[in-house]
């Protein structure tokens, strides 16, 4: 019967081309190597190799050989991941979402409703996140919009408004309301890692040059020493993640502006998580909770 171990072999032969050469890779002797070609020439019961004077080549059959041998590895490195990513979701919660502010709250009411998991979390484009639900990289998914697909379990959590945050000297300081073009053209502070905001931003103003800052309290620094303008949202504003001292908030009136967003799990997850489910029902009727 053939070993997975030949399978290897044969494929290094075929990408070295040289006995030499695949037994160096594989850390074998070239002797050891010789054998287990013979061996598996055997196996086979078919010749697969040109034996010409201190030259072995693969001939038609063993060229077919290192075909399958190639497909057959490669399922088995998948059963071993698949075995290893199944094992691991029975330990853990993997949640992905589009921006920070969802996970502010539902990181602790999963880690509340099971203390026995591993919870981890991560930010991440819309797609990936599709992606990584229906294959499995996630178990729940928060995206700034109901998805309605029929293998998908889709309920509210939560609203979020982005607001202009504008120091008080600014001509537009006095507006009880602002649309995203009516800044376009001006230098704005953004703090990085805000997920779907920033491309949002990127595409309503395009003339914009945005001025990064990945580290909370170099950021917070500038907000309060800058005159620039910059960002904020009601939920940021809740949770005072930034010192706002001496500038106005202003909404932003766009309606991509203000988002609910959506938590998502597979159907075939809901007997799992059905404490989860139930918590986010008695929810719904009231999605500006946090």
């Amino acid at each position: 019967m053939l070993e997975f171990s030949q399978l290897e072999m044969l494929i290094a032969f075929a990408d070295q081309r040289t006995l030499s050469k695949a037994a160096e890779m594989l850390h074998l002797s070239q002797p050891t190597l010789t054998r287990a070609m013979k061996q598996l020439e055997e196996e086979f019961r078919v010749p697969l190799f040109d034996h010409r004077k201190n030259r072995l080549t693969l001939n038609e059959n063993g060229q077919l050989a290192v075909e399958y041998a190639r497909k057959l590895w490669q399922e088995a490195g998948d059963m071993v991941e698949r075995v290893r990513s199944f094992d691991r979701a029975k330990h853990t919660l993997s949640v992905g979402a589009c921006a920070p502010a969802p996970l502010w709250d539902l990181v602790p009411r999963l880690s509340s409703l099971y203390g026995s998991l591993t919870i981890g979390s991560e930010i991440r484009e819309c797609q990936q996140l599709i992606q990584g639900l229906n294959e499995g990289t996630y178990q729940i998914i928060v995206l700034p919009e109901q998805i309605r697909e029929p293998n998908w379990i889709s309920l509210p959590w939560g609203q979020e408004h982005l607001f202009f945050s504008l120091p008080e000297a600014h001509p537009l300081a006095h507006r009880q309301g602002l649309e995203m073009r009516e800044l376009d053209g001006e230098n704005m502070l953004v703090f990085s890692n805000i997920g779907f905001w920033q491309e949002l931003l990127m595409r309503k103003m395009p003339h914009s040059r945005f001025l990064f800052q990945s580290d909370r309290f170099s950021f917070n620094q500038l907000v309060r020493s800058s005159v620039l303008p910059c960002f904020t949202t009601d939920l940021s504003m809740k949770r005072n993640t930034t010192d706002y001292t001496g500038r106005v908030n202003i909404p932003i009136l766009d309606p991509e502006a203000n988002v609910t967003y959506y938590c998502h799990l597979l159907r075939s997850q809901a007997e799992r998580f059905q404490a989860f489910l139930q918590d986010m029902r008695s929810r719904e009727k009231d999605t500006d909770e946090w």
